[in-house]
């Protein structure tokens, strides 16, 4: 997908779940951007295998 096909989102986070996730982009060396959007896959995928996808 090309980046202009992306819109933007705002999105509201405490500042320790913010710091954490700005080191584990730095970990990772990505953007904490990338890596935010990682970690959402990877939750929603998590939630898929453990049948949690819904409340």
């Amino acid at each position: 997908m090309k980046r202009r096909d992306i819109s933007p989102f705002g999105f509201r986070i405490r500042p320790e779940v913010k710091e954490a996730a700005q080191r584990e982009a730095n970990k990772n060396r990505r953007s904490l951007n990338s890596e935010l959007e990682l970690l959402v896959e990877e939750g929603l995928d998590g939630r898929k295998k453990s049948g949690k996808s819904e409340r």
